[in-house]
């Protein structure tokens, strides 16, 4: 299986990627740990402009900053089109 990861400082606002892993040393892990950010926990950018990165995961807002964020390896999700109920019908 072949996964492309990517820096989560590369998603755009609106994107969702899910954490592979975090290349640093434990105080760092053990940090984005406390706020909830691990591998397997779904984040979405809510903010990446300027200054850091304004992200939401499980119902919570996080700011990170922009070097913390490029230790942060996310397997980018494809988003689904939503479709309205009466979409295509005539």
């Amino acid at each position: 299986m072949n996964i492309d990861l990517l820096p989560l400082i590369a998603l755009r606002e609106g994107e969702e990627g899910l954490i592979h892993f975090i290349s640093g040393g434990y105080g760092l892990i053990s940090r984005l740990a406390s706020m909830g950010i691990a591998p397997g926990t779904q984040v979405t950018v809510l903010r990446n402009s300027g200054g850091p990165l304004l992200l939401l995961t499980n119902g919570t807002r996080i700011a990170i900053g922009k070097g913390q964020s490029s230790k942060i390896m996310v397997c980018k999700l494809k988003i689904k089109k939503e479709t309205k109920p009466n979409e295509g019908k005539k």
